[in-house]
């Protein structure tokens, strides 16, 4: 058998030590958009192996998972429970964008996707998702004005946060929702409790009743300590 000449191996492995040398363990959670999402059959793929999903909700983040991430090795979801016409199990790429370090992958139903699901990254370091402040996520397909005591901040469609700071004390305050293009009356009116030692992720979503109010909000709300408890005591790597 011939070998191929020393000067042909020697940058094929320092190319292998590079990649491996460029893996960085990134801390992802995951938020299932609804029960039908959470009871899936799942499994992240990533540079060291497969991790299935466990335990998913569809109003608390999911336990850590720790992956292993590359630029030439992408984080893949597959989805057990679809395979293709050689029965094998159907995958589709994420994107986390290189300089996030806490993301937050949101699984959203949709049926026009081979694995049924589309993917969403969010920025959920705590860092920048302090203690104390809100993000909002308009999905209502309407622009929107959004109030919280004598403040207002602009809810554009789209998938990017927008940050709501109350500051102060745990106090409840008073909170409405407006069409952008109609400031009244509000779709939405309440009492909201602000939390100084909680960050909560609102999502503003069409209304299921309305008669009631053509605006809804889901809340996944997390404190210090349920932070520590994903990051402790529950999280997990592929072997």
């Amino acid at each position: 058998m011939k070998y191929p000449p020393a000067n042909y191996r020697l940058p094929s492995l320092f190319l292998l030590c590079l990649s491996l040398g460029s893996l960085h363990a990134v801390p992802l959670r995951i938020l299932a958009w609804d029960d039908d999402v959470a009871a899936r059959k799942l499994a992240i793929i990533h540079a060291k192996g497969l991790v299935e999903l466990e335990n998913l909700d569809s109003f608390s983040r999911s336990r850590q998972i720790n992956i292993a991430a590359t630029e030439e090795i992408p984080v893949t979801l597959q989805a057990q429970d679809r395979v293709d016409k050689d029965g094998v199990p159907i995958r589709q790429p994420i994107r986390i964008p290189p300089a996030m370090k806490h993301p937050l992958l949101l699984l959203l139903p949709d049926e026009k996707a081979a694995t049924g699901i589309r993917t969403v990254v969010l920025d959920d370091d705590p860092a920048n998702f302090q203690w104390g402040t809100i993000r909002m996520i308009n999905s209502t397909g309407r622009e929107l004005v959004f109030r919280w005591e004598k403040k207002i901040v602009a809810l554009p469609v789209s998938w990017d946060p927008v940050k709501v700071a109350p500051g102060g004390g745990t106090r409840n305050m008073g909170v409405a929702m407006f069409l952008r293009e109609r400031p009244d009356p509000p779709l939405y009116s309440a009492v909201w409790e602000h939390r100084r030692d909680a960050r909560t992720l609102v999502f503003a979503v069409p209304g299921t009743d309305t008669t009631r109010s053509p605006v809804e909000f889901k809340f996944i709300m997390e404190t210090p300590a349920d932070l520590a408890a994903a990051e402790n005591t529950g999280s997990q790597s592929a072997p």
